[in-house]
């Protein structure tokens, strides 16, 4: 298992990365405040992983619920924020409670957003399953949902407990959403890292075909890169804006497209060439 730590004082938390972690409840366990936890997850991830993940913590002695919420973009919108918040309140669920996000990075940017707005704060926890995920969105602290006029343009800057980043995860990605991730692992040697983007040109066939030696250095990389920028500049005043390359364009994309029509990572790829050549010019 590789690890990485987000330095933010008091508020400093571990991403743990490797294989067979969704079974390890002991690394959740130790950054919840008390056994009790709801799990989010998305119709596609949960027929997959969300029963390891229980099972796991249950025979850990955690009192664990579970929501399931329609996957897509489309569905990072007010309807998936209130039905957490529904389920929350219906569970009694206390400010003391764990929030679990199991899912890519709607899942992990919606009940981000729950967590930071129920009771004004509890525990949350990423557990990303996508490869962008991993690198990106379940770093950081930025949670939000999107609205008709603008990508993330609801949210708050709520900080996880932990990131549970299970390599397992991404043998069931398709190869589209493989892809995608990938804009964002380029794009930290593109912004701050050439070490790391000269090894990526050298080795991005191994990423491609999932090598996991490869997979798992990337990702430690792409961590160690976003933490330390995030620990600099957390709520993004100057330094962490960095981190938008390609995303001013690449959210216009998306939203003049229609969410859901091109994925994230696409919308990035596209939104970073048009960056170099406007710059360029």
């Amino acid at each position: 298992m590789r690890s990485v730590t987000v330095e933010l004082g008091s508020r400093s938390y571990p991403i743990h990365i490797g294989r067979g972690l969704l079974s390890r409840a002991e690394l959740l366990l130790a950054r919840m405040s008390v056994p009790r936890a709801v799990v989010v997850s998305n119709e596609v991830v949960a027929p997959l992983y969300l029963d390891r993940l229980v099972t796991a913590l249950r025979g850990a002695g955690v009192d664990v619920s579970t929501l399931v919420l329609p996957d897509g973009e489309i569905h990072k919108d007010r309807a998936s924020l209130d039905a957490i918040h529904d389920a929350l309140l219906a569970g009694c669920a206390e400010r003391s409670t764990t929030l679990i996000a199991l899912g890519g990075g709607v899942t992990g940017d919606v009940a981000g957003f729950a967590a930071a707005t129920y009771q004004r704060g509890m525990p949350f926890i990423q557990v990303p399953t996508t490869l962008l995920a991993q690198v990106d969105s379940s770093v950081g602290g930025k949670t939000g949902i999107n609205h008709p006029l603008g990508k993330n343009m609801i949210g708050a800057f709520h900080q996880p407990r932990l990131v549970l980043a299970d390599l397992d995860t991404l043998d069931t990605l398709p190869e589209r959403e493989l892809k995608a991730g990938l804009a964002e692992v380029i794009k930290y040697g593109l912004i701050r890292d050439r070490e790391f983007l000269a090894w990526l040109e050298e080795n991005v066939e191994r990423l491609t075909a999932r090598e996991a030696e490869a997979l798992a250095f990337a990702i430690e990389r792409s961590c160690i890169d976003k933490a330390q920028v995030v620990a600099a500049d957390e709520t993004e005043s100057g330094l962490r804006a960095i981190l938008n390359f390609g995303h001013s364009f690449g959210h216009a994309i998306e939203a003049g497209a229609g969410y859901g029509v091109w994925l994230h990572g696409e919308a990035v790829a596209a939104g970073t060439m048009m960056a170099a050549e406007l710059s360029h010019r």
